[in-house]
């Protein structure tokens, strides 16, 4: 069975552990794409010898989130998302020493 894992998302919950059938993302339950737990984070940050997953599939309202005690940071790079969102966007500053930094960026007003 083919599964997408690139279109994987972190689990509902960070109590949710493993790999979950993803209904949000899989509406007919074809059972192709999942969802991550916080233990599945952990094992492939060891395994890869990395600290910290950044990525930015999804629409977080508030332009950023949180998952696996911090290890996985989820941001949006656009604001105001289809014109239907008015939500902001994030943008992350890397720092000497790996200081990360996210930078919030508020949507346009609208003068229509």
């Amino acid at each position: 069975m083919a599964v997408d894992v690139l279109w994987g998302d972190p689990t509902a919950s960070e109590d949710q552990l493993g790999m979950q059938v993803n209904s949000q993302r899989d509406p007919n339950s074809q059972n192709k794409i999942m969802a991550f737990g916080p233990d599945i984070v952990d094992k492939f940050l060891k395994q890869n010898s990395i600290s910290m997953l950044i990525r930015s599939h999804q629409n977080p309202i508030d332009a950023i989130e949180k998952f696996a005690s911090n290890q996985v940071v989820t941001l949006t790079s656009t604001s105001n998302y289809g014109g239907t969102n008015a939500n902001d966007a994030c943008m992350l500053v890397v720092q000497k020493k790996l200081v990360i930094s996210p930078k919030i960026i508020k949507p346009l007003a609208n003068n229509s």
